[in-house]
């Protein structure tokens, strides 16, 4: 309620001081320098309404300005001179007016219907905004002013208006963003439990791996020891053959003395026959690998 109060204060201050400049309201801003030093230009005067036989020689008046004497001479619209003369004639009454700045009195007499009222007042400085309305840059100035000003005041329901009018718009596509977002959730929970189930799988096997390697170190810890005990084994052989091979010559030596040996006269050979020496196999080696 404050904003649209104040919005129309300030649009009828800028109505009253258009009217004021055009002479319709009971006061009005100096123009010109014509009235010096009596009245300058920037005073704000106040019109007293008067009728035209109340009016004297010396009075200050403000007076409309008929649009074909306005445009033949390049008058403004009001006027605000001294009566120099009062003509009465089969018309009514009639003014002459001067400015008391100018050298000649206006070329047009004053009819009685165009007397707006008698200067009773002036407050110097003040009609220079109701002047810079008059101009173009204040009536450029005053229009940006106002929309700026309710586009301040009104800009939240502006907003607001605007984006119901969106929602009414792009109803269907959000709603349809809206599933399409939906869809993308789901599918990311499906795809986040699979290679949750993915990677507890992989740390399964993992472990089943672990198990394969202990047992996999264990038997090549086995064979390890194998080929050493082989090792030994075959040690153990290779000595045995030496061992044979030592003692194999010696047999022989044994036996070549037994044939050697000589009975005496009349003495009876024994029957004992030459001891036969098997041959020794050798011993094969077995590697165990």
């Amino acid at each position: 309620m404050k904003r649209e109060v104040g919005l129309i204060l300030v649009i009828v201050a800028c109505v009253v001081g258009f009217l004021a400049i055009r002479g319709v309201m009971p006061f009005m801003p100096v123009f010109g320098t014509s009235m010096e030093p009596e009245l300058h230009a920037g005073d704000l005067i106040l019109i007293k309404e008067i009728s035209p036989s109340e009016v004297k020689v010396g009075d200050i008046i403000v007076y409309n300005v008929p649009a074909m004497i306005r445009e033949y001479y390049e008058y403004p619209l009001v006027v605000v001179h001294r009566v120099t003369e009062i003509r009465t004639t089969e018309l009514g009454t009639a003014f002459r007016t001067k400015g008391d700045n100018t050298a000649g009195e206006d070329p047009f007499t004053v009819r009685a219907q165009d007397l707006r009222g008698q200067v009773s007042q002036q407050i110097r400085y003040l009609g220079f905004p109701l002047l810079f309305l008059h101009s173009n840059q204040g009536l450029i100035f005053i229009i940006t002013g106002l929309c700026l000003l309710t586009l301040y005041l009104y800009l939240e329901e502006f907003i607001r208006s605007r984006q119901k009018v969106q929602r009414k718009i792009f109803a269907p596509v959000i709603e349809e963003s809206q599933r399409a977002s939906q869809v993308i959730t789901q599918r990311m929970e499906s795809t986040e439990q699979t290679l949750e189930r993915f990677s507890q799988a992989i740390e399964a096997y993992a472990q089943h791996l672990q198990s394969h390697t202990s047992a996999i170190q264990g038997l090549s810890e086995a064979s390890q020891e194998l080929k050493k005990d082989a090792a030994e084994q075959n040690n153990v052989l290779i000595h045995l053959i030496e061992i044979m091979e030592q003692a194999k010559p010696r047999a022989e030596e044994v036996t070549a003395k037994a044939e050697k040996i000589e009975f005496p006269p009349g003495g009876i050979r024994s029957r004992q026959q030459p001891i036969k020496q098997e041959p020794i196999k050798e011993a094969s080696i077995f590697w165990a690998e």
